[in-house]
């Protein structure tokens, strides 16, 4: 059972991401909530990368509402939003991704620890799987 309301967290975050992220050009530190807040350390997140995606590893310290996380982009900076179960808002701190990266096949899941794995492709990727790979 908790199995299956994480896989729909994931996939309730992931539909939001996909939105969030679509013709984003603010910047993504601009966020609704008025400043990080004592609230901003609740959420870390940090990011590697594959050799085809940029990976988003996000923890909560506690309850993150389901359905509230949100990642904003405009280029190659992103910050997580998300609210805690009282409604107050989280915020990660702006981190600048090592590479561009697009929506299409973004996908998100839980790790062996509990934390929401966001996967992004490599804008890089798209462009080679469009023309049939690299000559």
């Amino acid at each position: 059972m908790k199995k299956a309301l994480r896989s729909r967290v994931a996939g309730a975050f992931l539909l939001l991401v996909l939105v969030t992220s679509r013709g984003s050009t603010s910047d993504p530190a601009a966020a609704d909530d008025h400043g990080p807040g004592p609230a901003a350390a609740a959420l870390a997140v940090s990011v590697s990368e594959t050799p085809d995606a940029v990976l988003l590893r996000i923890r909560a310290s506690g309850d993150v509402e389901p359905g509230s996380v949100e990642v904003r982009f405009a280029g190659r900076k992103t910050v997580v939003l998300a609210r805690d179960a009282l409604g107050r808002p989280l915020r990660s701190q702006p981190l600048r991704l090592p590479e561009p990266v697009v929506k299409e096949g973004a996908s998100a899941d839980y790790d062996g620890d509990g934390a929401l794995v966001m996967t992004l492709r490599k804008q890089a990727s798209m462009h080679a799987d469009r023309s049939g790979g690299s000559p």
